[in-house]
């Protein structure tokens, strides 16, 4: 299996290099580095990971605002928010721009499985904000999504969710290009011309 790359941008230097530390140890790991805020992220080593582990409130940019920006590049990391922040609104925001985890960090007890969880299953939520995502999504359908197809809702679910098209394609099992026609009848139905405007329209569907 090929080893990942991970960073860590978080401004609490003892508790990145602790988690540092122990996502280093492990097989599946190639390199960790430890960034202290997102300007020092993409000054240094953009493009470069495949797992980037991300505090929200950082100096500077925050860690929402970083991911929102990168949020069409295909070939961008998979982002995990690290967070002090319990809030309904740090949670959908982070999920909308594109974050596949969401970890409390009093919920943190091991990072490392953390870690493979997002390389196996593509994304995580720590058991508190399972319960408000669970608890913002249900909620009855608009009549506009009656006219998608059962896989096109679910698709419609992913986007919402942050999943890019790769990570779609993965997650049935199909090919990315089958996804995209997806998407664009997605788009065609719905009446909207891209992935925010999609978010913006329907995160509440």
């Amino acid at each position: 299996m090929e080893k990942v790359k991970i960073a860590i941008v978080e401004d609490n230097s003892e508790f990145a290099q602790s988690c540092a530390n122990t996502l280093s140890v492990m097989e599946e790991v190639d390199q960790v580095e430890v960034f202290a805020s997102t300007e020092d992220l993409s000054q240094n080593h953009q493009n470069k990971f495949d797992l980037v582990f991300m505090d929200i409130v950082l100096p500077g940019k925050s860690g929402i605002d970083y991911i929102k920006e990168r949020s069409d590049l295909d070939n961008d990391p998979k982002y995990i928010m690290l967070s002090t922040l319990d809030t309904d609104d740090a949670l959908i925001q982070a999920m909308k721009a594109g974050a596949v985890g969401f970890v409390l960090k009093k919920d943190l007890k091991d990072i490392k499985e953390v870690a493979r969880m997002v390389m196996r299953e593509g994304g995580i939520l720590s058991p508190g904000a399972a319960a408000k995502v669970i608890s913002f999504f249900r909620k009855p359908q608009s009549k506009e999504t009656h006219s998608l197809t059962p896989r096109e809702r679910e698709i419609l679910n992913h986007i919402i969710n942050g999943y890019r098209t790769k990570d779609i394609a993965r997650n049935f099992g199909t090919k990315e290009g089958t996804v995209r026609i997806q998407i664009k009848s997605i788009f065609k139905k719905l009446q909207v011309n891209s992935r925010v405007d999609l978010v913006r329209k329907y995160s509440r569907f």
